[in-house]
């Protein structure tokens, strides 16, 4: 069983009497331990495509099964619970507390798990070991580079353990050897922890580290390739 299975999935927003369909018929599965790219240049519906896998939207029409179960039968407390304890989200601009350590940040998703509280501190280091950031535990975001700043979002993701993780344009706003070493964290996740990995990007560079690259243009698959030859992890540097 696939643990992501869509069919005819297509997406209509409405802006009062204006109708614009983003996407039209998309089918695909992914099963668990895949490290998939989504391509395309923008507007071709990539994103609105990863917030509805993400249950952070609907589809208007076609099936998205998660787990086997349609999303149209998950309750909202099933949702909450599904997004938090199987999915983390990594976005373009980080969304990081301002004021806050890279400790108290990474534990934010904490607060609304269920974890006793005693366990907080310690999930948290082990997540930010895992992307290579123990030795800036104390460090508020102003005092992280761009690339150390989305390292610390991967961290916020990965404290729950969850299932999968979303990444939308993770390294956007980098310079491209920053946005590498984020690409080798969360490659490192896919190889080394066997999270599932659907990453949203338009550069060519980030999606080679997936090993399956599905392209969009105008709100329609235009390809599903495996990658022949996957470029290799390079590990962190501090």
């Amino acid at each position: 069983m696939s643990l992501i299975s869509v069919k005819n999935l297509s997406k209509v927003y409405h802006d009062e009497e204006v109708a614009t369909p983003v996407l039209h018929g998309v089918t695909f599965d992914i099963n668990a331990g895949e490290f998939v790219a989504v391509m395309g240049p923008s507007g071709c519906g990539k994103s609105t495509l990863l917030h509805i896998l993400g249950f952070l939207d609907n589809p208007s029409a076609g099936q998205y099964n998660f787990e086997g179960k349609g999303v149209g039968h998950y309750s909202e407390e099933e949702v909450a619970k599904v997004r938090n304890e199987k999915m983390g989200f990594v976005f373009q601009s980080f969304n990081l507390l301002p004021r806050t350590t890279v400790l108290d940040n990474v534990k934010l998703p904490l607060i609304y798990s269920g974890v006793e509280e005693s366990l907080w501190d310690d999930m948290a280091k082990n997540a930010i070991e895992a992307v290579g950031l123990s030795h800036r535990l104390d460090f508020e975001p102003s005092q992280l580079s761009g690339g150390e700043k989305q390292r610390v979002a991967i961290a916020r993701a990965l404290v729950n353990s969850p299932q999968i993780i979303f990444a939308d344009e993770p390294t956007g706003n980098l310079d491209s050897k920053s946005g590498l070493l984020v690409m080798d964290t969360i490659q490192r996740l896919n190889e080394e922890m066997g999270h599932t990995i659907i990453l949203v990007t338009h550069e060519t560079y980030t999606a080679e580290h997936a090993e399956r690259i599905i392209r969009l243009k105008d709100g329609r698959i235009e390809s599903d390739t495996r990658v022949p030859v996957r470029r290799k992890s390079a590990g962190f540097t501090k």
